[in-house]
């Protein structure tokens, strides 16, 4: 399975060749190529004629389209969730078994003693 970090590789690679080489039309073979080449020669992702570049998997993974401007743009899609962010423990309570910050400052800076 492609990384997200292949992924957002070929598409930078697409949209910065067909930007510079000013291509005008979409030619399948042609950003496949590039595709290819942005992955060490192997085919890990495919171009489809829509515009569309997908994983091993079949999931369509970005886009390729031109604006009315000429310019060639890509966007990632569907990317994989994201990890759940764990839960942070109150503000009160103390972290990987220390005290909560300060108290060690205050201690050490008013020769205060912790209660408790």
């Amino acid at each position: 399975m492609s990384t997200d970090v292949e992924i957002e590789r070929a598409l930078a690679a697409i949209r910065a060749t067909l930007n510079d080489q000013k291509v005008e039309g979409f030619d399948t073979k042609r950003i496949q190529g590039i595709v290819d080449r942005s992955m060490g020669g192997e085919r890990k992702l495919t171009v489809d004629d829509g515009g569309g570049l997908h994983d091993e998997s079949g999931a369509r993974t970005g886009a390729i389209r031109r604006t009315d401007s000429g310019e060639w743009i890509t966007e990632r899609q569907n990317p994989p969730p994201s990890a759940p962010t764990p839960p942070f423990p109150p503000a009160d309570q103390p972290v990987c078994g220390r005290r909560p910050s300060g108290l060690a400052l205050d201690v050490f800076v008013h020769g205060l003693r912790p209660s408790g």
